[in-house]
């Protein structure tokens, strides 16, 4: 199991570094063109309902990868009351069901993802903007974050069970240390 972990553990690891270049990039970019839709309004005279359009679009590409790396670190909206006060074994169980939880919600809201994408893609529709995109793109966004929340909330279980904090700790090792 803690081999299994590892793996999970390190290719988490990659998908981390690559969702936040990516929402990095991503706010970059809508940060420079707000910012430069204002400058040319300013200089011209003339604005562009694109970039105010735009940011609220590229939105969910930043909130759904983003979540699984919040709720990897501990940083997600949670109680954490109950878990402060349980013994270590009450508390990896309660992880171990939060994290059961949210690989559950996150296969069947990656499934509905998947499902209005694919709606969308067969319809065709665009967006009414300045420039027309197809709206299943928007959608994307949805089951690609919750396959990576899924995938991080695997690693918290695997994590409850083997009772690390650490993968390249033994499970003997941390049966020892809780006894």
């Amino acid at each position: 199991m803690t081999s299994a972990l590892r793996a999970l553990v390190g290719l988490n690891n990659i998908l981390e570094i690559v969702v936040k270049t990516f929402a990095g990039i991503l706010v970059g970019f809508m940060v420079l063109t707000v910012f430069g839709g204002a400058v040319t309004r300013y200089v011209t005279g003339i604005g562009y309902n694109m970039v105010m359009e735009l940011p609220p679009i590229l939105m969910p590409w930043l909130i759904f990868p983003v979540a699984g790396i919040l709720m990897r670190s501990g940083s997600h909206i949670a109680v954490d009351f109950l878990p402060e006060r349980l013994s270590p074994r009450p508390a990896r169980a309660l992880r171990a069901i939060v994290a059961l939880i949210a690989i559950g919600a996150g296969v069947v809201f990656c499934y509905a993802g998947f499902d209005a994408t694919t709606v969308f893609k067969t319809v065709g529709q665009k967006t009414e903007m300045e420039w027309a995109f197809p709206i299943w793109w928007i959608y994307l966004s949805f089951p690609v974050g919750f396959a990576i929340l899924t995938s991080f909330a695997l690693e918290n279980l695997l994590k409850a069970i083997v009772g690390d904090t650490d993968p390249d700790v033994s499970a003997t090792q941390s049966n020892q240390a809780e006894a």
